[in-house]
């Protein structure tokens, strides 16, 4: 058995780019692919485990090979993060996950291509002296979570959804904001389209290349929305133009009803944790991406790798609380709570938190809230 691990092993360094078909994809470095040769049954055999937990089912040995190479990869990766995450005196945990197995290539794909988020000055800005509210400006509680927060009995705030493969994340970044208003608003659970986004709101190409957050709000507004069960998210749908359907549906969210505006970048802090407190509504938010996103399972990320990161890859989501706690080292942290699109088997079912005040990887340079007046 350990002879056919060690030929394993060897073929596996012996592989090259012209014996894979997807040869594209295959940029990792081979220097992040180093196997600890003490004890390289162990890693196969997390690399077994893992095939078994995520039901994977590679077409072939050749492809076996090729994501077991990746797999080795990110497990470098991660364990040089943890390593640095503790030095610096964070608790954030990173580790093996269902993106594992991927190239860099292929996780750069859920990201999108355009960036960074254009400058929108034609956009409102958010006012809070504008707003008629019941809560006082004074006493913002210091830890704050929307997920737990209902109206008529409903929960604000929706299951976790999944964008897959597709880089619509600006998307349903930008549903997600709508859709918490027009719970808030009709005061019953609400699910709305991610796929009319995707399909028709698109200003540089297909929804699955890419976009911002904004823009969707922007189509929302105008074109209202249909429900998510009428027009289902399909991961291969919007990789090509002309794919909008959006006349076959009747509105859930009518056109002209949603009012979206722009957090002052320049008091980002001050302005979402009194939007989230004060409305009960969620903010869409997009940001540069590093390795630790993928990889993150737990803590706060504070590890700030999105310069690390060639060809200034973007991500989107929504801001639905925050909060501050003490971490193992007694240091104080002060933190958002980030929902992801990425289903509930990645972070913390689906959410992470992410440092606030920082301006992480400006996750606080490019936000947008909504709501329906009353």
């Amino acid at each position: 058995m350990a002879s056919l691990l060690a030929l394993f092993f060897i073929q596996i360094f012996i592989f090259t780019v012209t014996s894979f078909d997807v040869g594209a994809n295959f940029e990792d470095s081979f220097f992040e692919i180093n196997i600890d040769r003490n004890n390289p049954e162990k890693l196969y055999k997390e690399f077994e485990d893992f095939i078994v937990k995520y039901k994977r089912n590679y077409k072939d040995e050749i492809e076996k090979k090729f994501r077991f190479q990746q797999f080795v990869a990110t497990h470098n990766r991660v364990g040089k993060m943890n390593k640095a995450a503790k030095k610096a005196g964070h608790d954030t945990k990173y580790g093996i996950n269902k993106f594992s197995d991927l190239s860099k290539k292929e996780i750069h794909g859920m990201y999108s291509k355009f960036g960074p988020p254009k400058n929108n000055t034609n956009v409102p800005k958010f006012n809070l002296k504008n707003l008629r509210v019941k809560r006082q400006m004074e006493g913002l509680p210091k830890t704050f979570d929307l997920r737990n927060k209902k109206v008529g009995g409903h929960y604000i705030i929706g299951p976790i959804k999944t964008q897959d493969s597709c880089a619509c994340c600006w998307g349903f970044a930008a549903t997600a904001v709508a859709e918490a208003a027009l719970t808030v608003h009709l005061k019953k659970a609400m699910n709305l389209s991610e796929q009319e986004v995707c399909d028709c709101a698109p200003k540089h190409g297909p929804g699955c290349n890419g976009g911002d957050p904004v823009d969707g709000l922007e189509y929302i507004k105008e074109m209202g929305l249909t429900g998510g069960k009428e027009y289902p998210f399909n991961v291969n749908r919007s990789t090509q133009l002309g794919r909008c359907e959006s006349e076959k549906y009747d509105r859930e969210l009518n056109p002209l009803e949603l009012d979206y505006y722009a957090i002052d970048p320049f008091n980002a802090e001050y302005q979402m944790t009194h939007h989230l407190y004060l409305l009960n509504l969620p903010i869409s938010v997009a940001f540069r991406t590093g390795a630790s996103l993928s990889s993150y399972l737990s803590g706060i990320l504070e590890l700030a790798d999105c310069d690390d990161e060639k060809g200034g890859h973007w991500h989107s989501g929504a801001i639905v609380g925050y909060g501050t706690t003490k971490n193992s080292a007694g240091r104080t942290v002060d933190y958002w709570i980030f929902r992801n699109s990425w289903w509930t088997d990645w972070g913390d079912d689906g959410y992470a938190r992410i440092v606030r005040g920082e301006d992480w990887c400006s996750i606080e340079s490019h936000g947008y809230g909504a709501r329906i007046p009353e």
